[in-house]
């Protein structure tokens, strides 16, 4: 009788730990899906920027730049703005990588040859800026 009592105890402590049936909890709403990493912009390193005439007819208005990107991921990219009211052609160049990408940190060298559109521009003296610094000045038509 002993042996019956102890196992019916011990049933009854076991039944006591057993986990209950689970609550099913309302999964919350992840709201809106957010978008995908885009491309972050980057430094450019200019080593050299000079300005090109070329003896041509139409006159020819090219921008060379050497230097350097932060890594080989990142992609150069360039801007030229229309001349401003005082005959300044601001150009913007900065890089740009895709944040997902992992990439060895070691600069990668560039050359690029940037066209200054003159089409229908008036007669003058112009300046060309790169990223805020003067490159130079050239007469157009020539």
């Amino acid at each position: 009788m002993k042996q019956f009592l102890f196992l019916a105890l011990m049933a009854v402590l076991l039944s006591a730990c057993a986990a209950s049936t689970p609550e099913l909890t309302p999964t919350p709403d992840p709201g809106p899906v957010c978008c995908a990493p885009q491309p972050s912009g980057g430094a450019v390193f200019v080593d050299q920027a000079e300005l090109l005439v070329m003896e041509s007819f139409p006159v020819q208005i090219m921008l060379s730049v050497s230097g350097n990107l932060p890594t080989p991921c990142h992609t150069l990219h360039a801007d030229v703005a229309q001349p401003d009211a005082d005959k300044r052609i601001q150009v913007s160049l900065w890089s740009e990588i895709d944040p997902a990408v992992m990439c060895t940190q070691v600069l990668q060298p560039f050359e690029e040859s940037i066209r200054i559109p003159m089409e229908g521009a008036a007669d003058g003296s112009y300046s060309v800026w790169l990223n805020g610094e003067l490159v130079g000045e050239f007469s157009y038509p020539g």
